[in-house]
């Protein structure tokens, strides 16, 4: 089908004589009826029934039901682990009414998430026997409803028995790395099932069944729309040529109608001749001007509304709505001086990706609510990110986190579901996989914020770093080896280009170009000498890897945080629930050696460590804060050679200690504050480089800038010790120097462990980028005792804060007792004479003078 031009959003075509005479609009003769409600659950040797929410979780109905207790709770979580060995059964009833059944010529039972190996029953018929966490599942069941009431029945098989009979049948291990369990009772990846719910390195071990997804009754008479899709082919300057993809099934083949309506404003219509069963059915067509889809920074993400509709005569049938953004995306790596490149091109325009990976907001999945995506995705637009990456060990995300990054501009790198670990070989196994991956790829490649497809997650570098490849003998090794190929370099790039041609894949990450071991000179890199090898924050500045898809440093989170899943006994960095809590297990280093261990080694070499236990909270959140800014600067000041900083992690699945920049609870840490100001559309980026100071201008700007640059250095009073002004002149989309000057001579005498640098970039009056600048490690400065005061003044949103000091106050960290409202800035530095102002957006009422706790570095 070939539909014309659509010219200044006017339908100028001939189509337009096919649009209905009629004035209303048709009543659609699909239906669909959610089965959300009169559910109850029973353990499968129990036959005891009790209520159950679906969407939902064994774990959540048994805490709903008072049978256990949060597992988020101290060590709770041990006390709940013979729920992963027992079977669990749901049912509920529903009707149907004689209409329905007799007006359809399909019923569908579709179930959008089975958590994990699940027998469905309709009315004792057994329908279905499922196996993938991931996939969805639709079976007709016309022929098996009865007018009135019916039963359906799901029985949930024990993930980690079923596994075991798995790993029971191989003559040899596969490796789970993260997996919290015995070598020998991994079982993980057997399953095709979300990894961290096995644990991992920032989770609990809560192997959960469910109906993590909606199940629905979905009648439909003649024919349906099954998927629809838009792709962009080309854009020129004032035309783009857009691609509609539409699967229909044809109950009955004929003549139908397919409607098309871009953002209300008109109607394209096209007969078209369907066979019965599976129909593909293109719809090419042309925008004049169009607006295009830009990422989160760079102009508006803008996103046409698409509506198609199959008719049948004047009956509506189906229809399926699209908002898609018109741009062109991809991954370049050509060839240069130093390897290849690894960047994304958006739009013709090559783009900077600032942002981090991801998690599943829960690890009992569905209990992730949108209020929770809207969380993550406000706190990544604030932070001036994007690109998220939803990491492979987790889960496909659902479909409104990419709803919410369409319209926010934020880029999706997405993994698929593989991650530390490696796969069993067998037909069916693979074919599981193969499926998985076409109705994932399907699923998610309608949406704009879509960029890339990644294999796995460390896989590859697992085989080559992780000693994987001397597990086994000679003839296992090649069968465990090849089955990595198969899957990797075989089924999921097919799958890519069969079903989503406009994207690219990437094999493993982290990668070298040509399917290498990474190498910092191509492809992507995960940079772990800082925290796993204990390097120095100055070398994410040395040897900068091309794109940097991984990093991190943990913290602890809030304190309020901690308080609520802890006891006052509890409070200390090495208690028995702090370890517990804290699941970065580093035995290499020594016996009990773990990641709170490591926060304080790292703490010990940029800051004094407290006694008291808030303050190395505090401190610890200081640290990482520290870690991020000084990564995210470096990997912006090498830009066009790296072109892209994901740390690791944005957020957390559970209340605990981790690389995460906001905690469970959405508390801003310090690094949150960090990271917003460092991926700012211009940056003022410093370095001393053995005693020669120089400022980097650093803009992700389509345009340039001119204006003037001040670079001042004071002591911790305020007292002025030089003071430059320059004209500047900063190209679109740059990295570069701006200034520099021999350290000696900026800070004229003075002792360098009491002065700062102010740098102040501004155009046309208005500042444009700020930073500041220490030449010591923060333990080393000789702080002054420091004053703050705070003055508020009411507004519509709380409270509008004016923050002063009489000297240098160092990461001026601001609370409200019960942790409630959120602060626009915060762990900021207040210079002498130079008041802060922010806001507190709060619904509370509050005396700020009094009400505000202030904590700072000087009285540490």
């Amino acid at each position: 089908m070939n539909l014309k031009r659509i010219a200044s959003f006017v339908f100028l075509t001939a189509w337009t004589v096919l649009l209905f005479s009629c004035k209303q609009k048709p009543e659609r003769l699909s239906k669909t009826l959610v089965l959300g409600d009169d559910w109850e659950f029973s353990q499968a040797d129990d036959g005891d029934w009790m209520p159950a929410k679906v969407p939902g979780t064994v774990h959540s109905d048994l805490m709903a039901n008072g049978v256990i207790e949060d597992p988020h709770y101290r060590m709770n979580e041990d006390d709940v682990k013979w729920i992963e060995h027992k079977d669990w059964v749901y049912r509920t009833n529903f009707s149907v009414d004689q209409p329905l059944l007799k007006g359809s010529d399909v019923v569908e039972l579709q179930f959008k998430g089975l958590d994990t190996y699940a027998d469905v029953y309709l009315n004792d018929s057994l329908i279905l026997n499922a196996d993938n966490m991931f996939v969805g599942y639709n079976v007709n069941v016309k022929d098996l409803l009865v007018a009135g009431e019916n039963q359906l029945r799901v029985y949930f098989h024990s993930p980690v028995d079923s596994g075991m009979k798995k790993l029971n049948q191989l003559d040899y291990l596969l490796p789970a790395t993260n997996e919290q369990a015995p070598e020998d009772e991994k079982t993980n990846v057997f399953t095709r099932k979300a990894p961290f719910h096995y644990g991992w390195d920032w989770g609990p071990r809560l192997v959960t069944s469910g109906i993590w997804r909606p199940v629905e009754l979905r009648a439909w008479k003649q024919a349906e729309i099954k998927d629809a899709y838009l792709s962009t082919e080309s854009l020129e300057d004032d035309l783009a040529f857009l691609e509609g993809h539409l699967t229909i099934e044809a109950f009955e083949a004929g003549q139908y109608q397919i409607s098309m309506d871009v953002n209300g404003i008109g109607t394209l219509n096209q007969a078209v001749e369907l066979e019965k069963g599976v129909n593909e059915v293109p719809v090419e067509f042309e925008i004049e001007n169009p607006h295009l889809w830009w990422t989160n920074g760079l102009g508006e993400a803008h996103l046409y509304d698409f509506k198609f509709s199959l008719l049948s005569g004047k009956a509506l049938l189906d229809e399926e709505q699209l908002d898609y953004g018109i741009r062109t995306l991809k991954l370049v790596q050509k060839p240069d001086e130093t390897g290849h490149s690894f960047y994304f091109e958006l739009n013709g325009v090559p783009v900077f990706m600032k942002g981090a990976n991801v998690i599943t907001p829960e690890t009992l999945t569905p209990l992730a609510t949108k209020a929770r995506y809207d969380r993550l995705v406000d706190n990544a637009v604030a932070a001036n990110m994007n690109m998220i990456r939803v990491w492979g060990g987790a889960i496909y995300g659902e479909d409104y986190l990419y709803d919410l990054c369409d319209r926010n501009g934020i880029l999706i790198w997405q993994d698929f579901m593989f991650a530390c670990a490696l796969q069993p070989g067998d037909e069916a196994h693979l074919e599981n996989i193969r499926n998985e991956a076409e109705y994932n790829v399907k699923r998610l490649r309608k949406h704009t914020s879509l960029a890339l497809w990644c294999g796995n997650n460390e896989n590859y570098h697992g085989w080559h770093e992780w000693g994987w490849d001397q597990m086994y003998e000679p003839d296992d090794k090649d069968f465990v080896w090849n089955t990595y190929e198969t899957i990797f370099h075989e089924i999921l790039p097919e799958v890519v280009q069969t079903f989503d041609s406009e994207r690219s894949y990437w094999p493993s990450s982290p990668m070298a170009y040509g399917g290498k071991k990474a190498d910092r000179k191509s492809g992507d890199e995960h940079d772990w000498t800082i925290w796993f090898g204990e390097k120095p924050f100055s070398a994410f500045g040395e040897n900068v890897p091309r794109f940097v898809s991984e990093y991190g440093l943990q913290s602890f989170p809030s304190m309020h945080t901690i308080r609520k899943f802890s006891e006052e006994k509890d409070r200390a960095y090495d208690s028995e629930v702090m370890r517990h809590r804290q699941r970065g297990k580093m035995p290499y280093v020594r016996p009990g050696f773990d990641g709170n261990d490591m926060i304080r080694r790292y703490m010990k070499r940029y800051f004094k460590v407290p006694d008291d236990f808030d303050d190395f909270v505090y401190v610890s959140q200081l640290l990482q804060a520290r870690a991020y800014k000084t990564a995210i600067e470096a990997h912006r000041r090498h830009m066009p050679h790296c072109m892209g900083s994901l740390y690791w992690q944005l957020n957390d699945s559970w209340p605990t200690i981790s690389w995460s920049t906001v905690d469970y609870y959405g508390n801003w840490k310090a690094s949150q504050y960090a990271v917003k100001k460092a991926n700012e559309q211009v940056i003022l980026a410093p370095v001393n480089e053995d005693g020669l100071f120089k400022v980097y201008a650093v803009s992700d700007h389509l345009s340039s800038i001119d204006g003037k640059l001040f670079v001042t250095v004071m002591d911790f009073s305020g007292k002025v010790i030089t003071k430059h002004r320059l004209g500047a002149h900063i190209p679109a989309n740059t990295s570069q120097i701006v200034f520099e000057k021999q350290v000696v001579k900026l800070i004229e005498g003075s002792h360098s462990n009491s002065v700062v640098v102010e740098m102040e970039l501004k155009s046309k009056g208005d500042k444009v980028a700020t930073n500041l600048f220490y030449f010591h490690r923060p333990k080393d400065l000789v702080l002054p005792p420091s004053k703050v005061s705070i003055t508020a003044e009411k507004t519509e949103k709380g409270y509008g804060l004016t923050i002063s000091a009489d000297k240098l106050a160092k990461n001026v960290y601001l609370t409200t007792p019960d942790g409630k409202g959120f602060f626009t800035d915060n762990f900021f530095d207040v210079l002498p004479g130079k008041a802060k102002l922010i806001l507190l957006e709060t619904d509370e009422e509050l005396n700020p003078e009094e009400d505000i706790q202030v904590t700072i570095l000087n009285d540490l």
